[in-house]
């Protein structure tokens, strides 16, 4: 930060002289940021109230991953760790039950913008500084409506424009995704979990040998359900403004090294551990895979075994997001038509979201959305506009990164400010 705000300092001490060659502008807070949010990006910094339709029985969000630790009483096998599909409840699955409600609250800004108005083969150039986030939460649209997830993220980083064609945008972009509580509640009522016994950090699943096989004797315990935080990640964008109303974009995201990836099946294997424990364990992946309470509890072997296998990656493997789209508006007059489509690749599907699983040869995971509708200039939000939309989408669970390690293809109906 110190760096970034003495760099800020050197660009306005060079450029408040020129000011008076009416070569550079300034403006403190613009309304209308250089990077537009992408329409059909699911991530993107804008505002949403949209109604979901699933189109099939099985892609949709209908179970929660648990960090499950099977136990021998006899001792004669040593302690598992994985991860299972676990039911919320009976209904999940039900044909009838189809309907989700989408809120997201999101905005993006720019702050401190300058602006060169170019000068012999010099193009004009616009530079600022970029925020943008949201909060956004997905419910069932059925049975008592839960909120199945609640996520919060934000971007700061700096945005050029050149010659009013081309802009990038790079910075730190933090998300985080959480269940709701009225859906794990249910989650641990449907599956047995009994608070008052307990093994390590975990509670007994009562049910879980009946549903999943377990009739050997042995013991099996919830450790917690899977999490998945990504939190610091650098992301650089790339837009572009074609003739006749197209617009092209694509985006890469890494996440930081340091930083903090759950669950562990997608740590990358030579991640910094930011906070060293006791034992002086240097890795990540070590560290989410731990014995401490909240951690999920993998026994060492099974450590060593991921740590090897993700190093098979031989430095390829970083869990990248990488996505790209297209824009094409027609001025209607009293409103722009609008079609938009946005691909999105993620390497961590390369893991099969699984222990044990992973290979350079999985495929990464894929999201495709696509869709239009009409853009309305607003009158009481400055600078933003007001859609009518619709889209398609398959790939992970539209608006929820908590589920990421699912499927849904639907339908979304609703609006936007962006």
């Amino acid at each position: 930060m110190k760096r970034f705000l003495s760099v800020l300092l050197l660009i306005l001490a060079v450029c408040i002289p020129l000011a008076a060659e009416s070569l550079f502008s300034f403006q403190i807070v613009s309304d209308r940021p250089l990077y537009r949010e992408p329409a059909a990006d699911p991530y993107s910094f804008k505002s949403d109230l949209a109604l979901q339709i699933a189109l099939n029985d099985t892609d949709k969000p209908h179970v929660i991953k648990g960090v499950v630790l099977e136990h021998d009483p006899s001792g004669v096998q040593a302690d598992r760790t994985s991860y299972q599909d676990m039911f919320y409840m009976d209904d999940a699955l039900n044909s009838e039950n189809k309907l989700y409600f989408h809120m997201k609250g999101g905005t993006s800004i720019g702050l401190f913008r300058t602006t060169f108005s170019g000068h012999d083969w010099i193009p004009k150039i616009d530079f600022e500084i970029s925020l943008g986030g949201y909060v956004s939460t997905l419910m069932n649209g059925f049975g008592k409506n839960y909120a199945l997830d609640y996520d919060g993220t934000f971007l700061v980083g700096g945005t050029l424009r050149f010659a009013d064609l081309v802009t990038v945008r790079a910075g730190l972009h933090h998300f985080s995704g959480h269940y709701g509580d009225e859906i794990l509640d249910q989650y641990y009522s449907y599956n047995g979990v009994n608070f008052n016994r307990t093994y390590r950090s975990g509670s007994l699943i009562e049910k879980y040998g009946e549903l999943y096989g377990g009739t050997d004797g042995h013991e099996y315990y919830l450790v917690e359900p899977v999490e998945y935080v990504r939190d610091n990640s650098w992301i650089i964008a790339l837009q572009a403004d074609m003739p006749f109303g197209l617009m092209v974009y694509s985006e890469l995201e890494i996440p930081m090294n340091p930083s903090w990836i759950r669950p562990l099946a997608h740590c990358p294997a030579d991640y910094r551990n930011p906070v060293r424990d006791d034992a002086g364990r240097p890795t990540l992946i070590s560290r989410i895979g731990g014995d401490a309470e909240g951690e999920e509890q993998l026994p060492g072997d099974q450590i060593e075994e991921q740590e090897n296998l993700m190093r098979t990656a031989d430095g390829s493997y970083h869990a990248f997001r990488i996505h790209f789209g297209a824009e094409y508006r027609l001025n209607l007059g009293f409103a722009k038509a609008f079609a938009a489509f946005d691909i999105q690749f993620h390497q961590d599907g390369q893991t099969l979201h699984s222990l044990g699983t992973y290979s350079r040869k999985n495929p990464w995971d894929f999201e495709l959305t696509v869709g239009g509708g009409l853009e309305f200039a607003s009158s009481l939000i400055s600078g933003r506009a007001v859609r009518v939309e619709a889209y398609y989408h398959t790939g992970r669970v539209f608006g929820a990164v908590q589920w990421f390690y699912q499927k849904m293809d639907c339908v979304s109906v609703g609006f936007s400010i962006n």
